[in-house]
Order: C-alpha cells, then sequence, then structure tokens
C-alpha cells in the first residue's frame, strides 16, 4: 500500500470536488505527523450487506474509496471494483471523510471508541455513523469526537439492502450544520433524500428507532390481516393489493405485504436479529423518558420468538410465516 506523509492545515483546496473545512474557527493540528492513503477520498468502515452497496455507489459516483472490515475477506470483491484497502482504528483509516456502517453499540464502541481511532484521525475529519444506535452512544459518540477534533455526523438509513443498492437510501442526518454540508456529497451518491433533524446527533437516532416500531408495527398488521383472510380460503396477493391501493398505501406495506402473501423471505433485506434490537433500543429510549411502549414491548416478544424458531437468517416479514401458524395464540 502507497503512503502519503504530509501535514494537512484546517483547510484543503481539493480543486473545487470537496472542501475539507474546519468550521468558522480553526483547529489546531495534531502535534504528529497526519497520514493519509494517497488519493483517497472517503473510507468505507464496515462492508457487510449494506456497506458493500454504498461503496459501489460512491465508487459508481467517481469517488476514491478506502475499504476496512474487521474481516477483510469481506472488502475483497470491493477491491475488484477499484476500492482501495484502507488502515484500520489504530492508523486512522487514511481518509478525512469516514463512513461507518456497523452492526450495532457494540461494534461502534469497538472500533471507534475503545480503539485509538479517534486519537490518530486528523484532526478537521469527519466520521458519519449510518448505524442504527442507541442515543446515548450517539450522544456519548459526539463528546468523544469533538474532544478528538474529529467531526461527528449521525445518519442512520431507512431502506435495506435492495435500496441501498439502487441509491435511494432515506438518510436522517444529525450534526453541525457546516460539517453535514462537507459530507453531503457523499451520502448524495447513494440517498433519495436526506432529513436533517437539528445538530444534536443523538436525535437522528431517536427518530430512527421510532420508525423501526412503525415498521415493524406495519409487518405484524399485515401478517395479521393476510392470515386472516388465508384461513378463510381467501386470494392473500388480491387481498395485499386492496389494502395497499386503499387503506394501507405505501412503500412498506406494499413490499413487506407482497413478502407475506408469497412467503418470500430470502435473501433477507433486514433480519429479526436487527430488528429486535431496533425495536429494543426504541423501548430503552421510551424508558428512559419515563415512556412504555405496548407494541414495542409486543413486538419485541414476536421477534424474539422468530429467533428461536430459527428464522435468524431471514427476512424479520418472517413474522407473517409465525402468524400463519398461531393456533389460540400459540406460536409456531
Amino acid at each position: 500500500m502507497r503512503w502519503t506523509h504530509e501535514w494537512l492545515p484546517c483547510r484543503v483546496d481539493t480543486g473545487g470536488t470537496l472542501p475539507r473545512t474546519c468550521g468558522a474557527g480553526t483547529v489546531p493540528r495534531k502535534p504528529l505527523l497526519e497520514r493519509k492513503v494517497a488519493g483517497v477520498d472517503v473510507t468505507i468502515v464496515g462492508t457487510g450487506a449494506m456497506g458493500a452497496p454504498i461503496a459501489e455507489n460512491l465508487l459508481k459516483a467517481g469517488f476514491e474509496v478506502g475499504v476496512w472490515n474487521r474481516n477483510p475477506a469481506r472488502s475483497e470483491a470491493l477491491a475488484g471494483l477499484g476500492a482501495i484497502a484502507a488502515p484500520g482504528p489504530d492508523e486512522g483509516f487514511g481518509s478525512p471523510v469516514v463512513l461507518s456502517v456497523l452492526a450495532d453499540d457494540a461494534a461502534v464502541r469497538e472500533v471507534f471508541l475503545d480503539s485509538p481511532a479517534l486519537e490518530v484521525m486528523n484532526q478537521g475529519s469527519v466520521h458519519v455513523n449510518l448505524a442504527t444506535i442507541s442515543p446515548s452512544l450517539a450522544s456519548e459518540a459526539a463528546g468523544r469526537h469533538t474532544g478528538a477534533g474529529v467531526g461527528y455526523v449521525a445518519a442512520p438509513m431507512f431502506g435495506g439492502v435492495p435500496v441501498a443498492q439502487a441509491g435511494r437510501l432515506n438518510i436522517v442526518t444529525a450534526g453541525q450544520t457546516e460539517v453535514v454540508e462537507r459530507v453531503r456529497p457523499y451520502l448524495d451518491a447513494f440517498s433519495a433524500a436526506l432529513w436533517p433533524v437539528g445538530e444534536d446527533p443523538a436525535q437522528a437516532n431517536v427518530l430512527k428507532v421510532a420508525g423501526q416500531i412503525l415498521i415493524a408495527s406495519a409487518i405484524q398488521a399485515m401478517s395479521e390481516a393476510v392470515s386472516v383472510v388465508e384461513r378463510s380460503g381467501g386470494d392473500v396477493n388480491r387481498a395485499v393489493e386492496v389494502f395497499t391501493s386503499t387503506i394501507t398505501p405505501g412503500p412498506v406495506y406494499s413490499m413487506y405485504g407482497a413478502m407475506i402473501a408469497e412467503s418470500r423471505y430470502e435473501p433477507a433485506r433486514f433480519t429479526p436479529i436487527l430488528g429486535r434490537k431496533d425495536v429494543d433500543l426504541a423501548r430503552s429510549q421510551a424508558a428512559a423518558e419515563g415512556l412504555r411502549l405496548p407494541f414495542g414491548d409486543l413486538l419485541s416478544g414476536l421477534l424474539r420468538e422468530a429467533l428461536a424458531a430459527g428464522h435468524e437468517s431471514r427476512d424479520w416479514a418472517v413474522l407473517g410465516e409465525m402468524q400463519r401458524h398461531r393456533n389460540g395464540g400459540e406460536g409456531a
């Protein structure tokens, strides 16, 4: 791997591509020789089911993309498309902008907060966290990044793997306005729209986990409606068409309704493991605010049943299959 060793000021003229600014004031440089991988604009940390298509879309948009995964084998296919193997947390990932697509709080903490990453990332660089994490961790992470002179943007995504592949994700953003604007060209490369919710990163994650309650509720509601029609000898595909054309229009009901009607749960767009994690994050956030979520409690239990039944690698629409086999309130 070829490295450049150079001092990077707070503002660098990048020839009109993406200004690397540090905001209104001057941020002192770290007293060390800063390093970056030659030519890399952005590094994707986490190249799994969602990170890989995000990296592909950035490559298609003409960016020089670095990739890093805790399991290097998961980045090999991207290398064939032109991505560059980036250094890991111990060396600051090698680019001025880092987009992380990690699974949960534990992974984010391991890679960014319990490692030397923030201490060795260039001052004025930016970490965009695309993961759905707890609002409390988002607040902690933002504080730790600020203390290290690294920008932090919370940017959880709505949309599964096919949506990421199509570059049509909806991204909820929160962070300092100027920092969000700096990274917008990268986010635009794989999104349909950005939805700013202010400068407090925790609020992006609050909105995301609240939204996951809505999606899980829609899946369970459609599952129950379809099961009634099916048990009664009706045409479930026609039922879904009627429901989604009249009383429940929209992409969530249409997509999951079709999957449930056709018992089509693979390949998974989003698994019950991740679904339960997100529902439980919403329940925890509600509890912290003195609220109880009756639907959230129910959904967590239903997703736990799906996992116990061996559906961990299928789509969380498999709640529909569980519902099909409920007799007198008993699970499959």
